[in-house]
């Protein structure tokens, strides 16, 4: 696309470094010169990086892409739970108790969550989350409220409430971050999972006034545990479907490439599951839809092997983890592939179901799972340029803007003379256009008839051993000039046609074409 910049600005160089005159003139004058070289090849159309070069030279590309990653360690939420502690006066006969004087209660029962789906947790590190506390006091004078959990340790400190409480109902509301803490589930080793110890002493202040308590007088508090997401769980996750909707991924590597009767010869499609989680999980993979929104077509992949995936558990090895893959292999041989890769997609879809624990407990309560975790679908796709078709065609864009190159009204008229020498073993058929704001065409660059470049001399094998030349011709006058100056952006489209009854095609990584590109064009110069 340089080449329309630099004709410009040569223009405009000559008509700004003439020499002054005492009167004005104007005279024309006719200016040739070389403007750019560039070489045409297939990867100035696909991204360069992509391809890779056999030992026979023969170009592949090769694709990595993340497919899906579904991040399961979301299951793990713990439920919102909220209980009501009531620590009031058990007996019937009134009593006045001191400033710090305790008020004898009943042992506190643990606090057990009611996690769905059969999971159980045996321990936990917490990401986030939130005690939310509504403080009341039956008495006429500030109650000491202390509660202790001790199996919630963060900097080896037990999680610990300590307030004084008014007088009246809900008078002291407070949250409590529980960021960062880590929690035995385990109630100290007397439950099995889900539970937690809780110790609580509630007394009258040692700023207060001696206190006459009665029968169901005291403190009550009403505990929220609210948001908690785990940094890291262990236990057993239970057994859970997961059903994973059928969702579209973009995948853009053909995004400017068509062809007309197109089929690759050969193109694996290797699938890498990598979990991450600690449990066990069978998969059914459907709905992996090629997609090409263009032609409007589908193909759907066809696959024995994506049906009843087992997957193994990750490792846990002195803390970081030691993820496991499931590899699938793709070929012609095996399934559809290459109908598959050869609709050319620009979208990909894909769904299934995925059974947590398929077996059960079969880790005895020794799953785990990180923060942000889950199964990986990586793709890995590899397609040799061999192929066969009608004709495939390439296209780029780039954004221009004219607008404000006055010097673009001196030009009179002339031609951009193109020198192409072909190497590739079919003709190209080149077509620009300049499109407005709107991405309309407003105008074309090639004339019809006068634009193709012969294709390469080939051998029986279709394999290039001479390139050929052609000088194409493009016509540069005011009508043009105008148009280039509605312009916002160019469309450049190449149309490469397969010869007669063609037979498989390779592309190797010497084919290209070479373009010069002359500037021959009239100019008026003014000077004062």
């Amino acid at each position: 696309m340089r080449f329309l910049i630099i004709i410009i600005f040569s223009a405009a160089f000559l008509a700004f470094t003439s020499c002054r005159k005492e009167t004005v003139t104007s005279w024309d004058v006719d200016i040739t010169g070389p403007i750019v070289s560039s070489k045409l090849n297939i990867k100035n159309f696909l991204d360069d990086s992509l391809f890779q070069s056999g030992s026979t030279g023969l170009l592949t590309l090769r694709v990595n892409r993340q497919l899906a990653y579904i991040k399961i360690d979301s299951l793990l939420k713990l439920p919102d739970t909220t209980i009501t502690n009531q620590f009031l006066w058990p007996s019937f006969s009134t009593t006045t108790l001191n400033p710090g004087q305790t008020i004898n209660l009943l042992p506190p029962s643990p606090l057990v969550f009611n996690v769905a789906n059969g999971v159980a947790l045996k321990y936990s590190v917490i990401r986030s989350g939130i005690l939310s506390v509504k403080f009341s006091n039956t008495l006429l004078e500030p109650i000491d409220f202390k509660y202790l959990l001790p199996g919630v340790i963060k900097n080896n400190q037990p999680f610990l409430i300590s307030e004084t409480i008014p007088p009246g109902n809900n008078s002291l509301i407070k949250t409590y971050s529980l960021n960062g803490y880590a929690v035995d589930l385990t109630a100290g080793g007397n439950a099995q999972f889900n539970t937690l110890m809780q110790n609580y002493t509630v007394s009258v202040s040692n700023s207060a006034n001696p206190a006459e308590i009665s029968f169901g007088k005291g403190a009550i508090a009403e505990l929220s545990y609210s948001q908690i997401i785990p940094q890291y769980a262990k236990g057993y996750f239970g057994q859970q479907d997961i059903v994973l909707d059928v969702d579209t991924a973009t995948f853009d590597v053909f995004k400017n490439f068509k062809a007309t009767n197109f089929m690759l010869s050969d193109a694996t499609f290797d699938f890498s599951i990598v979990n991450e989680f600690g449990a066990e999980f069978n998969a059914n993979l459907n709905s992996i839809n090629s997609i090409n929104s263009i032609n409007n077509s589908t193909v759907s992949l066809n696959a024995q092997q994506l049906n009843s995936i087992n997957i193994n558990r990750a490792l846990e090895v002195n803390g970081n983890i030691n993820s496991t893959v499931k590899f699938i292999s793709l070929n012609k041989n095996n399934s559809n592939i290459l109908n598959y890769l050869s609709n050319l997609p620009n979208k990909i879809t894909y769904g299934g179901l995925i059974k947590l624990n398929p077996l059960g407990n079969m880790s005895g309560y020794t799953d785990f799972a990180y923060y942000n975790t889950g199964i990986k679908v990586l793709a890995d796709i590899n397609i040799p340029l061999q192929f066969n078709a009608d004709a495939f065609y390439l296209q780029s864009g780039a954004p221009i803007d004219f607008s404000n190159l006055n010097q673009l009204n001196n030009v009179n008229y002339g031609n951009i003379i193109i020198n192409a020498r072909n190497s590739y073993p079919f003709e190209a058929v080149l077509q620009a256009y300049l499109l407005d704001e709107n991405k309309l065409v407003v105008d074309s660059l090639f004339q019809i008839g006068n634009n193709t470049i012969p294709k390469g001399i080939t051998n029986a094998q279709n394999v290039v051993t001479q390139s050929t030349f052609q000088k194409l011709y493009i016509p540069f006058d005011t009508q043009k000039l105008a148009n280039f100056k509605k312009s916002k952006s160019l469309l450049l489209k190449a149309k490469l046609n397969m010869p007669p009854n063609p037979p498989d095609i390779k592309i190797l990584d010497t084919y290209e074409i070479d373009v010069d590109m002359i500037i021959d064009v009239n100019y008026r110069v003014k000077r004062k």
